[in-house]
């Protein structure tokens, strides 16, 4: 969608389902005991069925779901065979394209009238909060130059430094050494195996904008299940190459 939009022009709006979970419809038989405060004393031993779904529920994200997308095909959306959170609708000569993370929604398309219309048709059927223009999704920020859109993780990458405490690290040049061959054993096992897998995760996250880390944490990655002192020098000195390129990503 970022790139229909960089390509065309179109404008990215985001929304946010209020209380999403809270409108789906049960299929299912759940019962709950009466909630503090609103207990019937006539009969405090019965306990209430629920038609509704509540979160918490392990039911309640496919009901939601299948509430939320039974309602975009009645506005004539059809959902991608290939990401099913991916709703496309044709209008005429118009095309709108819709995505839905949990009850984060992005939506653009050619013709913003339509978009909006559709807008005002979930927002009467949910209650929906409108946040404008699209900034921040999932660890993405996106700015708007003249030229196009410009997609970069500069929050994400602060909060992956914080996570590895380097917030006060040293900044480095290059994410890996050039002539440094990372090897399956040489140097003590690595204290916290989970922490390494989980810093290298969010590095792979980040390669989603920044291509230049790509090869630095492929070789990385080839140690999640048995790292090394050696393995997790060489990660954080991606994470000092990130502290130094932190306004990099992709126009």
């Amino acid at each position: 969608m970022l790139a229909l939009s960089a390509t065309f022009g179109w404008k990215l709006q985001q929304l946010e389902v209020k209380n999403a979970f809270l409108h789906s419809i049960l299929h299912e038989e759940v019962y709950m005991s009466q909630p503090p405060g609103f207990i019937d004393s006539s009969h405090p031993h019965h306990v209430c069925k629920l038609v509704k779904s509540l979160y918490g529920l392990k039911q309640a994200p496919r009901a939601w779901n299948d509430r939320f997308t039974k309602f975009l095909l009645t506005l004539g959306f059809t959902a991608s065979y290939a990401d099913p959170s991916l709703f496309v609708c044709k209008k005429s000569d118009s095309l709108v394209f819709l995505l839905l993370y949990v009850n984060d929604i992005i939506i653009t398309g050619s013709d913003f009238a339509v978009v909006q219309l559709i807008i005002n048709q979930l927002s009467q059927d949910f209650d929906m909060k409108n946040l404008g223009d699209l900034h921040y999704f999932l660890g993405l920020q996106i700015q708007y130059p003249a030229d196009g859109i410009f997609v970069h993780q500069s929050k994400y990458i602060l909060d992956v430094l914080a996570k590895a405490n380097l917030l006060d690290c040293k900044p480095c040049v290059t994410p890996c050494h050039p002539n440094h061959k990372l090897l399956k054993d040489g140097s003590l096992p690595y204290s916290d195996p989970a922490h390494y897998c989980s810093i290298v995760g969010a590095l792979q996250y980040l390669t989603f904008s920044r291509p230049d880390i790509t090869y630095a944490v492929h070789q990385v990655c080839q140690f999640m299940h048995a790292s090394f002192d050696t393995h997790y020098y060489a990660v954080k000195r991606i994470l000092r190459y990130l502290k130094g390129t932190m306004s990099h990503g992709l126009l």
